[in-house]
């Protein structure tokens, strides 16, 4: 019964991070400058990388568990270093601000 519950879990996790990670996409393409796109990236991105691993973790044994937790714990920690990064470098390459 458990197992059922967790494999539904793990499916709804998965599904959830590939659409967040679709969303992500569409703002990409969809977006006109470059600090939007990287806000829509940045902002999907994380959220939708950290829902398949924890889809993972929800359906694996042991060591994919292990090896899932510290990929979502190096996604919180590095995804918004490397936006503010990739951002920098934008501007010092003189990227136009978009205007609103």
């Amino acid at each position: 019964m458990i197992s059922v519950v967790l494999d539904v879990v793990g499916g709804l996790l998965l599904v959830v991070g590939l659409g967040l990670m679709t969303i992500a996409l569409v703002g990409v393409l969809r977006m006109p400058g470059t600090y939007s796109k990287l806000h829509a990236q940045s902002l999907a991105t994380g959220p939708g990388v950290c829902c398949v691993l924890a889809s993972s973790v929800a359906t694996e044994n042991a060591a994919t568990i292990s090896y899932a937790a510290v990929g979502i714990v190096f996604t919180v920690l590095t995804a918004p270093v490397a936006s503010h990064a990739i951002a920098r470098a934008a501007r010092r390459r003189g990227a136009p601000a978009e205007p609103r």
